[in-house]
């Protein structure tokens, strides 16, 4: 009878013991399947944005362009002085009607340009009346007039291009400052431009052919100023 309890009792120890090893078995596979199913998960976590910094400066603007006040020796009767809006300065021409190097010409009240008849460029203008120089923030579009030979495109006669000319007694030439001309350049680009005197002595009226205009010439070829 002994015996037979003590058989009863190790069964109960080995089933216990294998109870035991079970659950643990189970537990240490779990674990593992645990790990296998969180790996995905940490795979498929949203992706970050990292917003700009608030410190960050604005685009550049464009670059303001500058109001240039230009006085050219007009004054000979006989030959052209020349003016160049890419040197910004009087040029020496030996052959106008061949030579890109220059957009202006002038002689006394007279003003001709790289274009039509006067030379190979595409020079050309358009006259904006009872505007202020400052308010033409671009070029038109069209209604642009070359020299030709009916007429220049900067019209050489009082009140009809950009002066007005008083007659006697005091015989002035007046620049007509409500006007703006527009310019195409020999190589394309635009300018607009503003007669401002004529003498070199303007407060007095004395020295007559130093015409004084001012511009901004656009170099980027954009009709914007």
């Amino acid at each position: 009878m002994k015996t037979f309890r003590n058989l009863a009792t190790w069964r109960l120890i080995i089933w216990s013991v294998l109870f035991i090893g079970t659950i643990i078995f189970s537990g240490c596979g779990n674990d593992g399947d645990d790990d296998e199913l969180e790996q995905p998960l940490k795979d498929q976590s949203p992706e970050v944005i990292t917003p700009p910094p608030a410190n960050q400066p604005p685009a550049e603007a464009a670059p303001q362009l500058d109001v240039v006040s230009f006085t050219i020796d007009a004054t000979s009767r006989e030959a052209w002085a020349y003016f160049s809006f890419t040197t910004g300065d009087t040029v020496e021409v030996a052959d106008p009607l061949n030579s890109m190097d220059w957009d202006l010409g002038f002689q006394r009240t007279t003003v001709k340009l790289n274009g039509g008849i006067s030379g190979p460029g595409k020079g050309a203008a358009v006259m904006l009346k009872d505007v202020r120089f400052e308010g033409v923030k671009e070029a038109p579009a069209d209604g642009y007039a070359a020299d030709s030979d009916a007429n220049l495109a900067i019209v050489a006669a009082s009140e009809e291009g950009w002066y007005i000319y008083t007659g006697p007694p005091n015989h002035w030439v007046l620049p007509l400052e409500q006007r703006v001309f527009v310019i195409q350049a020999a190589d394309g680009t635009f300018a607009k431009v503003r007669f401002i005197g004529y003498y070199k002595d303007n407060e007095n009226r004395k020295d007559g052919g130093f015409i004084t205009f001012e511009y901004i010439h656009q170099p980027d070829g954009s009709r914007n100023f």
